[in-house]
């Protein structure tokens, strides 16, 4: 009976051990699969505060060319309605029979402007690596009006340097010695005044002024009421966003 009784507590013990062993092990496992969530969470974090620094960034280098764009967009303009001045005067005066005199520069009949907006060489890549959806929509209308604004600017462009440029020159209008024996670039009267209003009277000027300034005109209003209303909403929104971070 005795020696049953030991067996027993033998039993005990030894089931007392394996069970203080059983809780010791599952501890352990806990610990570390504890550590293991602590270390992917603190992994996680990183990685997604390495994305926003890395978004943050982007943004700012965005935000930065679409100023940039912006100027641009107002020395275009201002050089637009230059040109466009000049126009309207050469209507008047070959057209309308005005006596006025030509106050602009008539060089500028030659002259046509290129869009150089820095946000198009990275924001295309932008389309598809920033989080915030309504910036990146706002941003892919932004690129589709620019690449748009370029047709349009190629197009008058194309008619200054195809029709303009070679009709002056069919005219005899250029002044040889201006770019000869004139060092002074900024003194260089290419097309005297002159020339320019006895030209701007003939039917066939007539009609291709009237296709350069359609272009033209076309080129003012897109800038004007496209494309700095995109670039000015586009901007509110990044610095917006940038305000979060």
């Amino acid at each position: 009976m005795i020696k049953f009784f030991r067996h027993i507590r033998k039993s005990l013990i030894q089931e007392n051990k394996m069970g203080k062993y059983f809780k010791y092990a599952i501890g352990e496992i806990l610990l570390v699969v504890i550590g293991i969530l602590i270390a992917l969470q603190i992994n996680n974090w990183n990685e997604a505060r390495k994305a926003k620094l890395n978004e943050f960034a982007k943004l700012n280098k965005l935000l930065e060319d679409l100023k940039l764009d912006s100027i641009a967009f107002d020395k275009n303009i201002k050089v637009l309605s230059k040109i466009n001045d000049l126009h309207q005067q050469l209507y008047r005066i070959g057209f309308k029979g005005s006596k006025q005199s030509l106050t602009e520069n008539p060089n500028s009949i030659r002259q046509y402007v290129t869009l150089e907006a820095p946000s198009l060489k990275t924001s295309p890549l932008l389309t598809s690596q920033l989080n915030n959806e309504i910036i990146r929509k706002e941003l892919i209308d932004y690129n589709e009006d620019l690449n748009l604004g370029i047709i349009e600017m190629n197009e008058f462009a194309s008619i200054v340097k195809d029709k303009i440029r070679p009709y002056l020159g069919q005219k005899e209008a250029y002044n040889l010695s201006s770019q000869f024996e004139i060092l002074d670039a900024e003194k260089v009267n290419m097309i005297t005044k002159e020339d320019l209003i006895k030209i701007s009277k003939q039917v066939e000027f007539q009609q291709i002024l009237f296709e350069v300034n359609l272009k033209l005109k076309s080129n003012l209003y897109h800038i004007k009421n496209e494309s700095l209303t995109r670039n000015s909403r586009l901007r509110s929104l990044i610095i917006n966003e940038l305000n979060n971070y």
